[in-house]
């Protein structure tokens, strides 16, 4: 064993996966939870062995369980909100120096409604790139489903997080900086769990998995905040228009 691989599991709860693979008692949230509590405080467990074959519908329930009620409560609101006739002028904002505002307007709402389609697109490509990483950095013990499932589970929280900010980046006013702060949070927890997970799923060094797993975290990253481009306030190098709201 070379320094700094992460040991074999020795307990079963270990063996046995996550808790919404095994889901032994309660139903599928409370099955969650756990999963979600164990993905944050206890990174190293539940990786060691993947159950086979990999069950990526219960991976994908998991990330849909945690990414689609803040995102089905926006979409409430919005349509709440265009159908009382209350929807503000539209404000100026810094990527309109580069985009018309009708089209970055489109382009939001679209972005927003393909929310749960994006989601196993993620997980498909944010599975796929570490595993890419991994072979090409000395090889891969297990099978590429076996790294999206140690991707997909370590993305749980970071998911949650960024379902959480969208609430008041689209129906508030968030501060830029406040933003980008939190969703570099969301890539960092991402980084270190999916490092962890991968590590241990493919029996390599701690230090492997976190660079291996730069590549979905960046992913994740770059998605996020390209979305989140459309409808902040300000952009780093960009003015705001002196015009306070698009007039048609």
């Amino acid at each position: 064993m070379t320094p700094n691989t992460p040991p074999r599991p020795q307990d079963a709860s270990d063996a046995v996966g996550m808790p919404v693979e095994a889901r032994e008692r309660g139903g599928w949230t409370a099955a969650c939870v756990r999963t979600l509590l164990r993905t944050v405080l206890q990174p190293s467990l539940g990786f060691g062995r993947c159950p086979e074959p990999i069950a990526h519908g219960k991976v994908l329930g998991f990330l849909a369980t945690l990414r689609l009620p803040a995102w089905v409560l926006l979409v409430g609101l919005e349509i709440v909100r265009v159908a009382g006739d209350t929807t503000p002028p539209l404000p100026l904002r810094s990527v309109h120096v580069l985009l018309e505002p009708p089209l970055v307007q489109a382009l939001s709402v679209w972005l927003v409604l393909m929310v749960p389609v994006g989601l196993p697109l993620l997980y498909f490509f944010g599975g796929l790139l570490a595993h890419v990483g991994i072979a090409l950095t000395g090889g891969a013990a297990r099978s590429i489903g076996a790294s999206m499932r140690a991707v997909g589970f370590a993305s749980g929280p970071a998911l949650l997080l960024i379902a959480l900010l969208d609430l008041p980046l689209y129906l508030g006013d968030m501060p830029t900086l406040v933003y980008l702060g939190a969703v570099g949070g969301a890539v960092t927890l991402l980084l270190v769990t999916a490092g962890i997970a991968l590590a241990r799923t493919h029996q390599i060094s701690y230090m492997r998995g976190w660079l291996v797993a730069l590549l979905p975290a960046l992913l994740l990253g770059a998605v996020t905040v390209a979305r989140a481009a459309l409808v902040l306030r300000e952009l780093p190098g960009l003015p705001v228009p002196e015009q306070p709201y698009y007039i048609p």
